[in-house]
């Protein structure tokens, strides 16, 4: 077979002798395709490709084994038109595809627009949407749509084919806010959802998928054009073109129209989001999404209620702690000013011993009765200090035995530290 001029239009009989008898890149070169293109027009056709390693077991004389082509029975797939007009299918598998796209498309909207029996009845907010969003409409219906076909509105990005039927989302939920006592506000860039318990950032968002680009057969002959001009220019060493020359982005970004309704932030564990999905809609799940993002207001609230006791419980044992250590210091201080007491009494005992054992005589040596006459005046000097009025003054003033006891803890010595953080 002539590689530069290839066979545009083959049997799956034709196509499967090619791919297992030249490599896959090889055989795309020479028809202009990528080989995840190649390969993807022998999936659609039910042409079995060599498997990775194919050609170096084959190459190193390894044995190896060849898929058979199985027939079928859609003649539609038995024609492949490959090459530049590689997209253009036969006029029964154009139709075929086309049918079955339309018959799916056509289930998928009777599914999400099928009310389920347990459902809320929507409501349509035509030009009076719920006022707790009326700003929010107004802007999702103005706002203008990026490069890849997305409005954004505070909490809210959407694919603008969803801009109505997001609205259609929003007035129903600020209804089931309203009928449980909770409402919806726009908070500078963020949708919020409030009741009693708390408040939210809630949004709703299109899923998004990327998927490997499909070239165009206009992209594909604009390729081949800068492919021989850089090819052109290289032989004669000049060096223009730099990294890839495909004129296509190599990945496409669809949004699906599945929608998600979600609380941010954490939300301890409990779900915080509904999707559409096989048996549910978004705008069935109104009821379900307010009451779990409640439920999650609640359990946040139980956890500052826990969290809250298990301060209160921390700060008193701090402050029994505290009363402990100052009840032990008083403790010293009552057995200091104590000794004190009884070390002023021994010395009064000691001095009156000394004074009583002094002769009585009546022509004492000067100094030795200014030393007695001293020492009478100590004693009563001390003895002033140990009177019990005295005595309880000096309580009084240290505070050592106060009634009632402000240092009381009615639980008793509180346990000690058994760590560095054990308050």
């Amino acid at each position: 077979m002539n590689m530069e001029e290839p066979k545009r239009t083959l049997s799956r009989e034709e196509l499967h002798e090619l791919v297992w008898s030249t490599p896959m890149q090889k055989l795309a070169e020479a028809y202009g395709l990528s080989d995840r293109g190649l390969a993807k027009t022998c999936g659609r056709h039910l042409v079995p490709v060599p498997p990775r390693g194919y050609w170096a077991k084959l190459e190193a004389g390894q044995p190896v084994k060849k898929t058979r082509l199985r027939s079928v029975q859609n003649k539609a797939l038995h024609t492949i038109h490959i090459g530049v007009a590689q997209r253009r299918l036969s006029e029964g598998a154009a139709t075929a595809i086309a049918a079955a796209k339309a018959e799916k498309t056509k289930q998928v909207e009777k599914r999400l627009k099928a009310p389920k029996a347990d459902a809320p009845i929507l409501e349509e907010p035509g030009e009076n949407p719920h006022k707790s969003i009326a700003s929010l409409v107004k802007q999702l219906r103005k706002a203008k749509s990026d490069g890849d076909g997305v409005i954004h509105a505070p909490g809210i990005v959407v694919h603008h084919r969803s801009r109505e039927r997001s609205v259609t989302i929003m007035h129903n939920l600020a209804r089931v806010c309203e009928d449980k006592g909770a409402r919806l506000s726009i908070e500078g860039d963020t949708l919020q959802l409030r009741c009693e318990l708390g408040s939210a950032v809630i949004s709703l968002t299109e899923e998004r998928r990327r998927i490997k680009h499909e070239p165009t057969p206009e992209e594909q002959a604009e390729y081949q054009r800068l492919k021989t001009r850089r090819d052109k220019e290289r032989a004669r060493n000049i060096w223009s073109f730099f990294g890839r020359i495909e004129p296509w982005p190599e990945f496409d970004i669809i949004y699906t129209g599945k929608l998600t309704l979600g609380c941010e932030g954490w939300t301890q564990g409990l779900r915080k989001s509904w999707s559409d999905g096989k048996s549910q809609t978004v705008e069935g799940s109104l009821a379900y999404f307010v009451d779990g993002v409640g439920l999650i207001f609640a359990a946040k609230a139980e956890d500052a209620r826990i969290a809250a006791e298990k301060d209160r419980r921390r700060n008193a044992l701090r402050h029994r702690r505290e009363l402990a250590e100052k009840r032990a210091k008083r403790e010293e201080q009552r057995l200091a000013y104590l000794r004190s007491v009884a070390g002023i009494r021994r010395e009064v005992a000691d001095l009156r011993a000394t004074i009583d054992a002094v002769p009585k005589a009546d022509h004492l040596p000067p100094e030795y009765r200014r030393m007695i006459e001293w020492a009478e005046g100590r004693v009563r000097e001390l003895e002033a200090r140990t009177t019990v009025e005295q005595i309880q003054l000096s309580l009084i003033s240290e505070a050592l035995y106060p009634s009632p006891d402000d240092l009381h803890d009615p639980e008793g010595d509180p346990p000690p530290k058994t760590n560095y953080w054990d308050d």
